[in-house]
């Protein structure tokens, strides 16, 4: 355990000082830092070139400078990297952030530095090159292995559309992946105001302070007998049929998102899985003296276990100092000898009872 949090704190150390390291080189390529001015330009700055499509160190200050002082072109510097690029290829595009903000509407809100450049420090290089492939050519071009999941959130940051329109990428499994993460939270929370928040508003009205919801098919039908029913108890579920929820939560990427959407939500105790639910009775069996085994048949359905208690820890508090303790009597003695309860018949059939719920547990 000691090596393993050694081993942390190191691997923290190292990326806290390469952050550092990034940060001061910042810094220094747009002039912030006090004397980096006379460093020539060429030893610091790597320019990408949108223009011209070329990619590399400048050459000298008085290229950079005519380059710069252009009034038609924008320098943007992410991560000590200058991106060169025509005003009028973000102005093509208002509905982005980047569009938006260099608009004539914010000129005086968007303000460089002393060089007139500007700064953002959101992503990597790489990651924004990639997201001005979209204002150059309308395609965000991604690696095989490229991050899918960063160009996802880059693009929801610029208010760029992620889509099979604007992305490019040979690895459709990521970008499936990233579009159903989009759709399925897009889908629970239609699920949730509509079918999950009325059973919860049900539970709530009866003093409830958790839900547990079972997600049934259409076709399913629930027939429990009164007098013995499964081994659940029929006041603490709530049952929802609904086959496209059902359909829905059988996927575990969909259930980690509804739990993502749950907690947003203030819900606490979120629990969703697929466990056997009780429909009808299989078979009856009578067994010694007179007791009655009851078995049910069960079908695999999604769950949903969510609680909105504020004082949970206060509400488990037991004062164990106001229990009382009752040893039982020797079995020798004579029945005379014990305080047996007057409603001896009232306790036996509950004894019988608990023995039944057993018993259809062992059975399924």
């Amino acid at each position: 355990y000691f090596k393993s949090y050694l081993l942390v704190k190191k691997k923290k150390s190292t990326l806290r000082k390469q952050w550092y390291q990034r940060r001061v080189r910042g810094r220094k390529s747009s002039g912030e830092i006090p004397g980096s001015s006379r460093t020539s330009v060429s030893s610091r700055v790597t320019l990408v070139n949108l223009i011209s499509g070329k990619e590399g160190a400048i050459e000298d200050d008085v290229t950079y400078a005519s380059l710069k002082a252009n009034p038609d072109t924008i320098v943007l510097i992410v991560d000590g990297v200058r991106f060169l690029l025509f005003r009028k290829t973000l102005l093509a595009h208002p509905e982005t952030m980047l569009g938006g903000m260099f608009g004539q509407n914010m000129e005086r809100f968007t303000q460089g530095n002393e060089s007139g450049e500007f700064r953002i420090d959101s992503y990597s290089p790489e990651i924004f090159k990639a997201i001005l492939g979209y204002y150059t050519n309308g395609t965000i071009t991604v690696p095989y292995d490229g991050n899918m999941y960063e160009i996802k959130e880059a693009c929801d940051f610029f208010l760029i559309p992620f889509n099979t329109d604007t992305i490019s990428s040979e690895n459709l499994s990521s970008l499936m992946h990233e579009l159903s993460n989009d759709g399925a939270k897009q889908k629970f929370e239609g699920f949730l105001y509509s079918q999950i928040v009325p059973e919860m508003e049900i539970c709530a009205q009866k003093g409830e302070r958790e839900c547990h919801i079972v997600c049934l098919n259409d076709d399913d039908s629930v027939e429990w007998d009164p007098e013995y029913p499964p081994a659940v108890g029929e006041e603490q579920w709530s049952m929802i049929k609904s086959s496209e929820i059902n359909r829905f939560l059988k996927y575990i990427e969909n259930r980690e998102i509804a739990k993502v959407v749950l907690q947003e939500k203030g819900l606490k105790k979120i629990r969703l899985g697929i466990e056997g639910f009780p429909t009808h009775k299989e078979k009856v069996k009578v067994k010694q003296r007179g007791k009655i085994q009851v078995t049910y048949y069960y079908v695999q359905r999604p769950f949903i276990v969510m609680s909105w208690e504020k004082e949970e820890h206060r509400s488990r508090h037991v004062d164990f100092a106001n229990v009382s303790t009752y040893s039982a009597q020797p079995a020798r003695q004579s029945d005379e000898a014990i305080n047996l309860p007057t409603n001896l018949n009232v306790v036996v059939d509950e004894i019988e009872q608990i023995q039944l719920v057993r018993d259809d547990q062992g059975a399924t």
